[in-house]
């Protein structure tokens, strides 16, 4: 495959706890009291406008029109205290350098580049993040995937996509990827793998030493498909 595209939050970087938290907090201060591990289950992979229109329609709350912003700057608190990379992503990505790299996230543009530069993990995508600030439609819509190829010259399904959450796996499927789903920041990762594999993800891995030898082995698989009879 020609080009790889991240997921950022929960793939990149260990950031659902904290988003979650943030979460967890806004809707508190508005009078809406989940725990955050409710907030993950429902809510994870979605934007948070999605998840502020379910919650409005669900409880009958107005959020004012600043609810992102109180959101963005509590989490950006929480990262600078706690932000950390998935467990040997930065050793994998190494490992799949030279080529180019892509984010395709649903959170905005400015938190992503935040999580990379905290976490240490911007030099290898060299500036290529696409948010859904970018496109028509966030996740489960196909967009973000379809505007990170397009950015990087290549066709959706000459991409591999890396997804944790089913509106991910979902939207890269849409958008003609193929998907391998990462399960290693849930708690119940088997659980979580058959759900990626029902969404369409060609295969599940819970360890990111785990992604270079797919990702060879996909590419093997390609290279000999495409040869002659």
């Amino acid at each position: 495959m020609a080009h790889i595209i991240f997921d950022c939050d929960g793939v990149l970087v260990d950031s659902e706890p904290l988003s979650m938290q943030a979460d967890a907090e806004v809707l508190a201060a508005h009078g809406v009291i989940i725990t955050p591990e409710e907030a993950h289950r429902r809510f994870v992979g979605k934007t948070f406008a999605a998840m502020i229109d379910e919650i409005s329609a669900e409880f009958g709350v107005t959020f004012p029109t600043d609810a992102s912003a109180q959101k963005d700057a509590r989490l950006l608190e929480l990262y600078e205290a706690g932000l950390r990379p998935v467990a040997g992503v930065a050793d994998a990505l190494q490992a799949l350098m030279p080529r180019a790299l892509s984010v395709a996230s649903n959170s905005p543009a400015a938190r992503v580049a935040a999580a990379l530069r905290i976490t240490g993990l911007t030099d290898f995508f060299g500036g290529r993040i696409v948010s859904f600030e970018h496109v028509a439609r966030g996740k489960p819509e196909p967009d973000v995937f379809i505007e990170a190829a397009r950015r990087a010259g290549h066709a959706p399904d000459a991409c591999i996509v890396i997804e944790d959450s089913v509106t991910g796996v979902t939207a890269a499927r849409r958008a003609g990827c193929l998907v391998l789903g990462f399960t290693g920041t849930y708690p119940d990762p088997e659980d979580q793998a058959r759900a990626l594999e029902a969404a369409g993800a060609e295969t599940t891995f819970s360890a990111m030493r785990e992604l270079p030898g797919l990702i060879a082995a996909k590419n093997a698989l390609t290279k000999q498909s495409r040869s002659p009879i």
